[in-house]
């Protein structure tokens, strides 16, 4: 406190002698703040020593509230509450109270042991094929004899087993399927008149022009393989991943093939796919 009497004093000083009035009133406003604080501090000393500073800000403890008088109208709320039982109340049944805390044990172990739902769905998410999903090694290998079976349906087959749309994995934008082997190419059958009416046009320089035209017969007789090829590859997808599978496909004349290193699985058209072996007609009846 003294030495802020003595800065009063100097600025009060100071003030008398400035004869500019923005100078002057600066060093009021200053001065002013100064005397402030002084009684401020002045105050606070005065309030500290009537009362401790731990008694100023402290939360009043329960025992001092006990003794702090309450308003008119209030009253003291006991600590502890007590229920006074009639003579007259009912016997407590405690076989029913156990009976009681049984089941709800027995609840609470049902809903412990009760599946959540999303436990399911977490194992439950859209499975895409890694690139270890399309290597040659996870693949496995298809015989199919062509004996008596309809060229159309047997074709279906072989392209669905080529791009793996019979396995749950399936993309249609991933190589997932499988090695289809095809022998007996020269015994497959058409319906109808299809071996006399069913042309295959080709071009010998590779360009328009030269074009040679065969009955199915005809090809038959010459390259049996090629009908089986030209079956499948129109049903496997345009771009690279078409040609990719196309190169899975396997197709001989006759019962031999040299994949027996494979061990090729033997494929049976059975149950729905019979009736790719189902007796031909020959011409309208």
């Amino acid at each position: 406190i003294f030495f802020r009497v003595c800065s009063l004093f100097v600025m009060a000083t100071a003030l008398l002698h400035v004869e500019a009035p923005a100078k002057r009133m600066s060093l009021a406003c200053v001065a002013s703040g100064v005397l402030a604080g002084a009684a401020v501090v002045m105050v606070g000393l005065f309030i500290k020593d009537a009362a401790p500073a731990t008694q100023l800000f402290a939360v009043p403890t329960t025992a001092a509230m006990t003794r702090i008088p309450m308003a008119t109208g209030m009253q003291q709320r006991p600590s502890v509450v007590t229920y006074a039982i009639p003579d007259d109340a009912p016997p407590v049944d405690e076989a029913a109270i156990a009976e009681e805390a049984a089941e709800a044990v027995i609840e609470e172990e049902e809903e412990e042991e009760r599946v959540n739902p999303k436990d399911l769905f977490d194992g439950q998410k859209t499975y895409y094929p890694k690139l270890a999903d399309t290597q040659a090694d996870k693949k496995l290998w298809y015989a199919i004899d062509a004996t008596d079976l309809r060229l159309g349906r047997m074709a279906t087959e072989i392209a669905r087993i080529l791009r793996g749309s019979n396995k749950p994995m399936y993309h249609p934008a991933m190589d997932v399927g499988d090695y289809v082997i095809v022998y007996n190419a020269e015994k497959v059958t058409v319906s109808g008149n299809k071996r006399t009416q069913k042309l295959y046009r080709r071009h010998t320089t590779g360009r328009p022009g030269s074009m040679k035209v065969e009955t199915f017969d005809q090809l038959q007789a010459r390259v049996p393989e090629r009908i089986v090829e030209q079956a499948v590859k129109g049903m496997l997808p345009k771009g690279i991943l078409g040609r990719q599978l196309f190169r899975h496909l396997k197709v001989y004349k006759g019962p031999e093939h040299p994949h027996a290193a494979q061990n090729p699985i033997e494929f049976k058209f059975e149950g729905k796919l019979a009736k790719a072996a189902e007796p031909v007609t020959r011409g309208r009846p």
